[in-house]
């Protein structure tokens, strides 16, 4: 976006140099021809809530409480837990190594905010949710699979708005 202080006066055809008026802040000025225009569809004159912002903020937030839960997971792995974890059964002792790899993994890809990480997470979310509703394996309890449900209905909430402002719905 290119706003230059003085410009030429094209209304009396002197050419001479006058300053140009100023623009309220949410007003996005585009000067034709200059090197610093937005892509197609930038161009916002009442930005209202800023859904995106939003989004990756929570992205941001539930990347570092999904770190956590990998974190809780390799302290099972290295023996913090309970009990040891090769006095576990084959399924836990699976299950309990899997989400410690794949929480980090998707908390890696939440917080930077890639598609491979998104998908990430809701594959894994989806297996926490199933897993702590059956109490298959006992891996994952009723409370945190409801959490993780919650925080996928959040994520489907703000992928869907921000979807709807960059099409000018909202």
């Amino acid at each position: 976006m290119a706003v230059f202080p003085f410009g030429r006066n094209d209304k009396d055809g002197k050419g001479g140099l006058r300053p140009r008026e100023r623009r309220p802040p949410g007003d996005m000025v585009i000067e034709p021809g200059s090197r610093d225009d937005p892509p197609i569809g930038a161009e916002i004159h009442n930005p209202g809530i800023r859904w995106d912002m939003m989004y990756v903020l929570f992205l941001r937030f539930t990347a570092v409480v999904w770190l956590f839960k990998g974190i809780g997971f390799w302290a099972l792995v290295m023996g913090l837990g309970d009990t040891a974890l090769h006095d576990e059964s084959r399924l836990r002792q699976a299950l309990i190594i899997g989400f410690a790899l794949v929480d980090c993994a998707a908390a890696v890809g939440l917080w930077l905010n890639s598609p491979w990480g998104k998908s990430l997470w809701v594959f894994v979310v989806v297996v926490e949710i199933a897993l702590g509703l059956s109490g298959f394996g006992k891996a994952v309890g009723f409370t945190s699979a409801s959490g993780a449900a919650l925080a996928l209905f959040f994520f489907f909430v703000l992928t869907f708005a921000v979807r709807r402002r960059h099409l000018g719905d909202f």
